[in-house]
């Protein structure tokens, strides 16, 4: 549809950028932090652990003065569970006063903090007491650690963010606390269970936000990756609805709707992994929606039809690549991919906001967007042309979107810094700063400024004129 564009962000749209405390804080044996479930994880040979990350748990405060001179509008992040409440239970003050100098020092340089309640670090204490989100002692101490947050940092913080992509968390066990020897059928019935308990959990603190910050917003974080049709035939459409309900929605309708949608109660009913959930529960979640709905995009997906009549329990699979009898993904000639084989489809970021907005009717924030790569310093500078490219088609398309009329509020780069990947460690870089060290030499862990924190200064600036 063509339409007249914009010339510019709203003055009040959040440019941002963000990280997870656990992918760059570091000092994990330090300040009193307890011990989280992936700190378990041995990682690939080759690859870093998150020990060291990218030490802004000693260098925060000359980070944050680089976001200020970036001109950042806020900065996403978390907080470690484990480095306020070491055991699950019994608060940690150190770690108390870490994050409070932290978002002190970001408000007073003018940056608004945004922050995760729980970003994939769980406490390892809760899983041995009584094996974590499977127990709805669970649901509580997610409620109390919310609770002092809301209380210590209330003040300061009014954008809140229950639990970063739980439709991922459940399929990467080491985040979870489940053991390694859990699989097939157990696998999917417990984390349905987990699920479960979550969405309960994301509600009472929904609620409790509420009651305690009344001037504060709070939302679930999702991570859609919609399914475009692999051709035009009706089956393949159909396949890629079905992919968005299962990957995506089914999550969305628990967290705004307090209902499990037709095709995801059909779905676990048929592989007998539905939970037992009971009708409090239920209308606790319908009647604490979330303000609004925070979205991580990095890439699309297209679906095709898959013609086999069976089911199988995967488990483990973060990306399903064919559920049989409902769809397959397949590769799209027409979308490039990253060095990782992620799809390039700056375009299925605008699908989402308006698919989302469309079925739910709430303002949206870009949590999450960026390009992972190799980046090579060079003379003592990081070209990397290929972010600033991937970043600005990406806004282009949120700048679209509000020029439509769909109310996205801001926009947070991942990332601001290079961290930790998850999985590659620090090969896989995102940041606008170039953090000097490998996966096997620390050196001397230096901040430096890429191309692409240049531009994206100069975007900011400009209120995206350029884009």
């Amino acid at each position: 549809m063509y339409h007249k564009r914009i010339k510019k962000f709203p003055d009040n749209f959040l440019f941002g950028a963000g990280t997870s405390s656990f992918q760059v804080e570091g000092g994990i044996k330090e300040g009193g932090r307890g011990t989280a479930v992936h700190d378990l994880k041995k990682p690939k040979k080759g690859i870093t652990d998150f020990s060291v990350a990218s030490d802004h748990y000693h260098r925060f405060e000359e980070d944050i003065d680089l976001m200020k001179e970036l001109g950042l509008d806020s900065y996403r992040f978390s907080i470690s569970w484990t480095r306020i409440l070491p055991d699950g239970k019994n608060i940690n003050e150190e770690g108390v006063e870490f994050y409070n100098r932290l978002i002190q020092k970001l408000t007073d340089s003018g940056i608004k903090p945004i922050v995760t309640i729980y970003h994939f670090e769980y406490p390892k204490a809760l899983v041995d007491n009584y094996k974590g989100w499977l127990s709805r002692e669970s649901i509580d101490d997610y409620v109390n650690f919310a609770g002092i947050l809301f209380e210590n940092y209330g003040d300061r913080v009014k954008h809140w963010l229950t639990i970063n992509e739980q439709d991922h968390l459940l399929k990467i066990p080491e985040r979870i606390g489940f053991p390694e020897e859990m699989t097939g059928l157990e696998y999917e019935r417990n984390a349905q269970i987990a699920n479960y308990n979550m969405c309960v959990a994301g509600a009472r603190v929904t609620k409790l936000c509420h009651e305690m910050i009344p001037d504060a917003k709070i939302a679930p974080v999702v991570n859609p990756m919609p399914a475009i049709p692999a051709s035009n035939l009706p089956a393949d459409l159909i396949a890629s609805m079905e992919f968005n309900e299962l990957a995506t929605y089914y999550i969305l309708d628990l967290n705004c709707r307090g209902e499990y949608s037709p095709v995801y109660r059909k779905y676990l009913e048929d592989r007998d992994i539905f939970p037992q959930i009971n009708d409090e529960d239920m209308k606790l979640m319908r009647d604490n929606p979330p303000d609004f709905i925070a979205v991580n995009y990095y890439m699309n997906q297209t679906a095709a039809d898959s013609d086999k009549e069976e089911i199988n329990l995967r488990g483990r699979e973060v990306f399903v690549s064919e559920e049989e009898g409902i769809y397959k993904i397949v590769k799209n000639e027409h979308i490039p991919q990253t060095d990782w084989g992620w799809n390039i489809c700056p375009e299925g970021l605008k699908i989402a906001v308006m698919d989302i907005y469309n079925r739910y009717q709430l303002p949206m924030l870009i949590t999450e967007n960026g390009l992972g790569a190799y980046d090579r310093l060079e003379d003592g500078k990081i070209h990397d042309d290929y972010r600033i490219d991937y970043i600005s088609r990406h806004l282009s398309q949120i700048k679209d979107c509000i020029g439509m009329g769909y109310p996205v509020f801001g926009y947070s780069a991942w990332s601001f810094i290079d961290l930790v990947s998850g999985r590659e460690g620090m090969d896989k870089r995102y940041g606008f700063v170039y953090v000097n060290r490998d996966n096997n030499d620390l050196k001397d862990m230096s901040r430096i400024k890429k191309d692409s924190y240049y531009w994206y200064k100069k975007t900011i600036a400009e209120r995206g004129e350029n884009l």
